[in-house]
């Protein structure tokens, strides 16, 4: 039976929450196909008993040591602390982490992943928009509010809900029991450490960062084949005995690792401020709670970030964080499974958490077109409300949120060919099975020109100029470029990101796993900064240019030439 401490709901309501709950907890119930799971014709008692199922079946109660009806009590906060906006609601929400749990147990994500790591994953999907005021970052900081001041401008609304999460983590106390459970999985992690996680994970769902982590993806996906390659290797050694020299040389080559890909904290400092610095130094809370966050550690803290806070100790914990079981454990009398082997160390592997958090919030354009086009719709509200407070305010109008300046397939076929399907190739070549999600992808995008073909023969839409604006410098970490941050802003639904002005064609993967696609041109942080000057000069000079009388075309027409370029360079061999 479902007991509640700090919220109430109808005896109906927990009968429906229970029974779906039990139905999908059953190893035996058949999961089907997750493409196609909807929630926005469910009600709150269904999603809450979806959540609670998938989180049974994935043992996230029982790794952090909690009860579900203690996540249910905690899930209803959350779904309190969003605010009724058209596409950024708690039905996103439940969407991002039922999305989550398909690309874990259906795309075979959780062979990377420990427990913990899903545990923490699944809590930052559930609360990664939380407080999200259906307004985005640009607005916040174009217009100055108390939340941009707040976070002074770095990850607004990603900031907020950390501290809405953290809030409600400290009120549930959900957290109390993380270190003795997880002792027993073999993965002993503290609650700062898990606390820490988690809002890594949420701020990195701030789409400045999404070049950084399809960088990352990339260069975990050829980690793990050189991995297999070598464990190839040594299967198939030949059986008569190796001569001494064999083996030095053999030993002197593992060592050695040149061309190992390079995987990067995306909040690596370098001597400069970066959101996460609001939730190390300062503390948001009250005397009354504990002043771990004030001294917050790093989970595990990269090289260049804090070393002169790194101690031993941290070093031994680590250690045991990425200790590997080869045994089923019991926990609560429930035998659970930990997986044999963790090809990654906890660092990347929280990586890998920021990437799928971050796919799975993208991932609209992915799903079958019904559905992808309701999320579409909801999306474009929210987008052009926007647009019009911007104009009430008298402010610039973000890109793609002028009702008279753009349509819906342009956002669509913007999302679909610049953002999602460059990310997704790398995506699939990790996770082969995800290949049905470009499939799908495919075939929106012939819906999208479908649309684009009727209301090219009805509307005409004067070209905005706006597009080629470059994202606020004060929106971006001091000191630090993000990836090649010059280029031509699009907002989607998880924020704004820039299309680079230069891309590069890639191949990752291997075999029949291999994918093309269009990444951010490499370049050394002083490279790209004098990229950007090269770039304010040419402004500079085309600003000085006579005017030039502008053509009265459809800018669907345009983005789809491009995107028609892009989408056939991203394809698979």
């Amino acid at each position: 039976m479902l007991l509640l401490r700090h919220n109430t709901l109808s005896a109906e309501d927990l009968f429906t929450i229970e029974c779906k709950m039990i139905k999908i907890a059953d190893q035996n119930h058949k999961i089907g196909n997750l493409q196609h799971f909807t929630v926005l014709d469910k009600s709150r008692a269904e999603l809450y008993g979806y959540i609670l199922g998938f989180s049974e079946r994935l043992g996230l109660c029982d790794s952090i040591g909690v009860t579900p009806s203690e996540f249910l009590d905690f899930l209803i906060d959350v779904d309190h602390g969003y605010l009724p906006n058209a596409y950024h609601s708690f039905y996103h929400a439940v969407d991002v982490a039922i999305v989550l749990y398909q690309m874990v147990c259906q795309y075979d994500v959780a062979n990377y992943l420990s427990r913990i790591d899903l545990a923490a994953l699944f809590i930052a999907g559930l609360c990664h928009d939380i407080g999200h005021p259906g307004k985005n970052n640009n607005y916040q900081v174009n217009l100055n509010t108390e939340l941009a001041k707040r976070y002074s401008n770095k990850s607004v609304l990603e900031s907020y809900s950390c501290t809405l999460t953290m809030d409600l983590l400290t009120k549930h106390k959900l957290l109390k029991q993380l270190e003795k459970t997880s002792s027993l999985l073999g993965l002993r992690t503290t609650e700062p450490e898990m606390r820490t996680s988690i809002i890594k994970m949420i701020l990195a769902t701030d789409m400045i960062f999404h070049y950084e982590l399809q960088e990352n993806l990339a260069n975990l996906l050829e980690l793990v084949v050189d991995h297999e390659e070598h464990t190839c290797k040594k299967k198939h050694k030949p059986t008569l005995p190796s001569t001494a020299e064999e083996n030095e040389d053999e030993s002197d080559n593992d060592d050695q690792s040149p061309n190992e890909p390079e995987i990067k904290d995306i909040f690596t400092n370098q001597g400069a401020k970066s959101a996460i610095d609001y939730f190390r130094k300062k503390s948001y809370f009250e005397d009354s709670i504990p002043l771990y966050l004030k001294n917050m550690p790093l989970l595990p803290a990269s090289p260049e970030e804090d070393e002169d806070e790194e101690d031993d100790e941290d070093d031994e914990d680590d250690e045991e964080i990425s200790g590997v079981m080869n045994t089923t454990i019991k926990v609560k009398e429930k035998t659970t499974y930990t997986p044999p082997n963790y090809i990654m160390e906890p660092q990347q592997r929280l990586i890998l958490c920021q990437i799928i958090l971050h796919a799975a919030d993208i991932s609209n354009a992915l799903r079958p077109w019904p559905i992808c086009k309701s999320w579409s719709n909801l999306v474009c509200e929210e987008f052009f409300g926007q647009g019009e407070a911007e104009k009430a305010h008298g402010l610039p109008v973000s890109p793609n949120m002028d009702r008279d300046q753009v349509s819906q397939t342009t956002i669509g076929l913007q999302f679909g060919d610049f953002v999602v399907s460059p990310y997704f190739e790398i995506f699939a070549a990790f996770f082969p099975k995800a290949d049905e999600l470009l499939k799908t992808l495919a075939d929106n995008r012939k819906e999208w020109l479908k649309m684009e073909e009727e209301l090219a023969k009805t509307v005409k839409i004067e070209e905005n100029e706006g597009r080629n604006e470059r994202l606020p410098s004060n929106m971006l970490p001091d000191d630090r470029p993000i990836i090649n941050p010059t280029g031509r802003r699009v907002s989607v639904a998880a924020g704004m990101v820039i299309i680079p002005d230069e891309l590069e064609e890639r191949t990752v993967g291997t075999g029949k796993n291999k994918r093309k696609y269009w990444g951010v041109r490499s370049v050394s942080h002083s490279e790209a900064f004098e990229d950007r000057k090269r770039s304010e000069i040419v402004r500079r000079r085309k600003s000085e240019e006579p005017m030039r009388k502008i053509k009265t075309i459809s800018p669907i027409r345009k983005i789809t030439k491009k995107s028609v370029t892009i989408n056939a360079c991203s394809s698979r061999d």
